[in-house]
């Protein structure tokens, strides 16, 4: 028994030995045959130019897993697929997932010439050597990229698009500069490469990626020296060129060139730069420079390094002195450069003298201080309070008998209430409102006999709260509408006028007004057959006194003392009990009313007249007929 005990001992030296040959010789293979198939998962997990994530190594029959997943799905992709490897005892899970950063971060710095810094965090989907390959395609020869930016969660939909449109920001910027990303905000600092660098920059700005929004812009525009600006003036309009100092300056200097243009075309060439020289306020240069441009009718005000010139040929005579005075008010830091104006003739020559509510306004040139102090005494008369405002310009070109002209065009213009007297060469023209139609009569039939010996003379005046005058077709339409209007309808056996009457009769004095060309002729209407007119009703005592003295007022003071155009009511004639005709005169007393009306409310009694009692008439309402 006890020799069978040892020799079994004996015998486990040389099973250990065995186990461990065995398991040195087959250990290797199983976990060959596990690593392979194990890193063709963890290789899968780099699709779409990603780089794999998953690591995976096999210790025995056993598989250790480590990474960190972009998402929930890849994350549980890949352990569905080491579950299912063959001849593995059991799998070591260490994955997890990319963390989820929020704000997504992520800029693009240009530190040095030659490179391209990416920092912050990049998606976890996309990979390092993806990302580069994307970004570097549209570099330029000899600029590289250092991606330092770690994978994370969070990032913003068509991120690589805003990466793209980042690294082309970059590329308009000189070393120092950077571009960043916060989520969809997109923001740059730096300084212009150079001016043509800047004006990309602006262009490109103005079309960010889809979904995204420009945030700080803090560029600093190229250097430029020396500092050049022009403004040329000519038939085309206004051109600007040179260099501004900011948007908003430009932004100052293009409204000052509009309000000068006038409507007409204002080209904008600037560029924008640094290098106006220091100390100088570049507003109130603007300001100098356009006061000058208005002095010129063809030219150009330019500003070299801080010298401003003045160039061309003068709006007039006058402005070659003003130029000058311009010249010597630069703003500090601004010298005087080269004032070289020319003035000609004025052609057309033109002069107007404006009558407004408050105020006599005198508008463009006058040949010298003589013809302006006449103009002044010429006023003189007809001033009520009114200011003077002398707008003139002194100017050659002036037409002969200028003073006189407008002297006699501001005789007509004393009678109106408002309006103007206008020369142009040797042209006069008078036009606006007179308090009533005679003042506006007697202007236009003077205007021809006032004007200067060989002079043009055109008038436009009218009476003030006149209505514009109406073609005949349409005077014609209307008093047509007119002559069956069912509301004149006298009373019966009556010729007093109703207060129903009254709006009817003035829009026809209104229509009469707006036809001068218009003769109207207005019938009075029988009453029908058997109509019994209505008794008069019996006065008291007391009225009858107060109708007596009411009489007695009117005959001393005139029917003017009325309202005009609205006679008082008549006592009615006391009628018939029971007549057995009609009237055949009453027709025509009430066309007669009519008529006393219209003409009380300006209608001349030349236009307008009572039909002849010859003629028949079966109407029953007043009507009216045009015989122009």
């Amino acid at each position: 028994m006890a020799i069978r005990s040892i020799g079994w001992l004996a015998g486990l030296p040389l099973l250990a030995g065995a186990w461990v040959a065995a398991t040195g010789w087959a250990e290797p293979r199983l976990e060959a045959a596990l690593e392979a198939p194990a890193e063709a998962v963890a290789a899968a997990t780099g699709r779409d130019g990603a780089e794999p994530w998953l690591r995976a190594e096999a210790r025995g029959r056993d598989l250790v897993a480590s990474g960190e997943a972009p998402g929930e799905g890849a994350l549980a992709e890949a352990r569905a697929a080491l579950e299912a490897l063959p001849g593995h005892r059991r799998i070591a899970d260490r994955l997890g997932l990319v963390a989820e950063t929020s704000p997504f971060t992520w800029a693009v710095l240009r530190r040095t010439p030659d490179h391209l810094d990416l920092i912050g965090h990049r998606p976890a989907e996309t990979g390092r050597a993806a990302l580069a390959e994307s970004l570097g395609a549209g570099l330029p020869a000899g600029l590289g990229l250092r991606d330092a930016a770690r994978a994370a969660r969070g990032a913003p939909e068509a991120f690589s698009a805003a990466a793209r449109f980042l690294v082309g920001i970059v590329l308009h910027l000189k070393p120092g500069a950077s571009a960043a990303m916060s989520d969809r905000v997109l923001s740059i600092r730096g300084e212009a490469a150079s001016v043509e660098a800047y004006a990309g920059l602006k262009a490109d700005l103005a079309h960010p990626p889809a979904g995204f929004t420009i945030g700080e812009v803090a560029v600093e525009p190229a250097l430029i020296s020396p500092f050049a600006w022009s403004a040329s003036r000519g038939p085309e309009g206004i051109r600007l060129d040179g260099y501004t100092v900011s948007e908003g300056d430009r932004a100052v200097i293009l409204a000052a060139a509009r309000l000068l243009a006038d409507g007409t075309p204002v080209t904008d060439a600037m560029r924008t730069a640094r290098g106006l020289p220091a100390g100088i306020d570049a507003r109130a240069l603007t300001d100098r420079a356009f006061a000058a441009l208005a002095l010129v009718r063809e030219g150009r005000v330019s500003l070299e390094g801080s010298t401003l010139s003045i160039r061309g040929s003068a709006i007039d005579a006058q402005a070659v002195r003003e130029a000058e005075a311009v010249a010597d008010a630069l703003p500090a830091g601004v010298s005087r450069g080269t004032v070289a104006l020319t003035a000609s003739p004025v052609s057309p020559y033109l002069v107007t003298v404006r009558r407004g509510p408050d105020a006599f306004t005198l508008t463009g040139h006058l040949p010298d201080a003589e013809a302006r102090a006449a103009l002044r005494t010429a006023l003189r008369p007809y001033l009520y309070g009114e200011r003077v405002i002398d707008r003139t310009r002194l100017a050659e070109g002036a037409p002969p008998a200028l003073v006189e002209g407008l002297t006699a065009g501001i005789g007509a213009l004393g009678q109106l209430a408002e309006g103007e007297v206008t020369v142009r060469d040797q042209s006069l023209r008078i036009a606006g409102e007179g308090l009533y139609p005679e003042s506006a009569r007697r202007v236009a039939a003077d205007a021809a006999r006032i004007a200067p010996a060989g002079w043009r003379t055109e008038v436009a005046v009218g009476a003030r709260g006149a209505p514009p005058p109406r073609d005949p077709a349409s005077c014609r339409d209307t008093f047509a509408a007119l002559a069956s209007e069912p509301t004149l309808r006298f009373d019966p056996g009556s010729a007093d006028l109703k207060p129903a009457f009254y709006p009817v009769l003035d829009g026809v004095a209104g229509l009469a007004r707006a036809c001068p060309q218009a003769r109207i002729e207005v019938a009075g209407h029988d009453d029908p057959p058997g109509t019994v007119p209505p008794p008069a009703p019996k006065e008291p005592p007391a009225a009858k006194d107060a109708a007596k003295d009411a009489a007695k007022d009117v005959s001393a003071k005139g029917k003017a003392a009325a309202k005009p155009g609205k006679p008082a009511a008549k006592t009615a004639e006391k009628p018939a009990e029971a007549p057995s005709m009609p009237d055949p005169g009453l027709p025509q007393r009430r066309a007669a009313a009519i008529v006393d009306y219209l003409v009380k409310a300006g209608i001349p009694a030349g236009r307008i007249a009572a039909a002849p009692a010859d003629v028949p008439t079966d109407r029953r309402t007043v009507a009216f007929a045009l015989r122009s």
